[in-house]
This record gives C-alpha cells, sequence and structure tokens, in this order.
C-alpha cells in the first residue's frame, strides 16, 4: 500500500495562519477522496532560523493512488499552500 508524504518549511510566526489554510485544505481533500485519511504534523522544534517543518501524511486503505498524487497536488496550489512542498511515496516495508 502507497502512502503519500508532503514536507515543508513555514516561519515560526505564521503557524496559526498557515495551520487554519492546511486544516482546510484537508477537509478538501477527504471530501475528494472519501476513505481517505490525514495527518498534519510538525517538528518538535523550530530550526535555528525559525523556519518549522510540517508534514502532511496521506493513507487510503486501497493505497493513494498517483491520481490522487497529482490530485492533491494540484489541489494545494490551487488552494494557495506553500509552493515549495516535497512529495514522497513510501510502501509497507517489504
Amino acid at each position: 500500500m502507497t502512502a503519500l508524504f508532503v514536507y515543508y518549511k513555514l516561519p515560526l510566526q505564521e503557524h496559526a495562519k498557515w495551520a487554519l489554510h492546511v486544516r482546510d485544505f484537508q477537509q478538501t481533500v477527504e471530501q475528494r477522496w472519501p476513505g481517505i485519511c490525514v495527518e498534519l504534523m510538525q517538528r518538535p522544534e523550530p530550526s535555528p532560523e525559525g523556519l518549522e517543518t510540517w508534514m502532511e501524511v496521506y493513507k487510503h486503505p486501497q493505497g493513494v493512488s498517483q491520481e490522487m498524487i497529482s490530485g492533491i497536488a494540484q489541489l494545494a496550489k490551487d488552494m494557495g499552500l506553500p509552493l515549495n512542498r516535497a512529495s514522497e511515496k513510501f510502501i509497507a516495508l517489504r
């Protein structure tokens, strides 16, 4: 099963603004792809430059398809999420 991990850095002082925006985005993802599970995480400490690293995690009982991955990326762009998003796919350990 494929899971999607998306991570990016944001200024610490913009935490509240982006948290609300990303949660709205993730609600839209859940509506568009029924059954998808989403998580929003962050590293416990900001960087010395005052940046937080955030991680969005997407899982689906049938795996996250390439169509979902492309759709999530496009939706993030359309909804104005940070453009410096790095995405990686992972599968269960074999």
